[in-house]
C-alpha cells in the first residue's frame, strides 16, 4: 500500500472553533489580533499546530451580564471538544482574552 498522510490546515482548524465561539448565546464577537474591530465576522481566533497538537487563541467580546470567568471555562471546554471530535486532533491549550463586554 503506498504511504498516505491527512493534513489539516490551521484555516479549517480555526473555522470550527471561529463557528463553535460565535454560536455561544453569551459571545457578542471576536476582536481581530492587531486591530481593534469586533464583529460576527471578525477573526479573533490564532490557531498554531504544532506536531499535530493545536494551541488556540482568542479575543472574545462577551455579553455585559456574562459571568466571565464561567464563560471562560466554557469557551475552553467547548473549543476542545470541539477540535477533538470533529477536526480529530489533540488540544494542548485554549487561551480566552475577553477585550470588551457588549449589552
Amino acid at each position: 500500500m503506498a504511504q498516505s498522510s491527512v493534513t489539516v490546515s490551521p484555516e479549517v482548524v480555526r473555522t470550527v472553533v471561529r463557528n463553535t465561539v460565535l454560536a455561544m448565546p453569551s459571545v457578542r464577537g471576536l476582536v481581530g489580533f492587531g486591530r481593534r474591530f469586533s464583529g460576527r465576522g471578525s477573526s479573533g481566533v490564532d490557531v498554531q499546530i504544532v506536531d499535530g497538537v493545536v494551541r488556540v487563541s482568542l479575543q472574545i467580546v462577551a455579553a455585559a451580564d456574562a459571568a466571565l470567568l464561567e464563560l471562560g471555562g466554557q469557551i475552553q471546554n467547548e473549543v476542545v471538544d470541539v477540535v477533538e471530535e470533529i477536526v480529530g486532533m489533540k488540544v494542548a491549550s485554549v487561551d480566552v482574552l475577553f477585550e470588551d463586554v457588549k449589552a
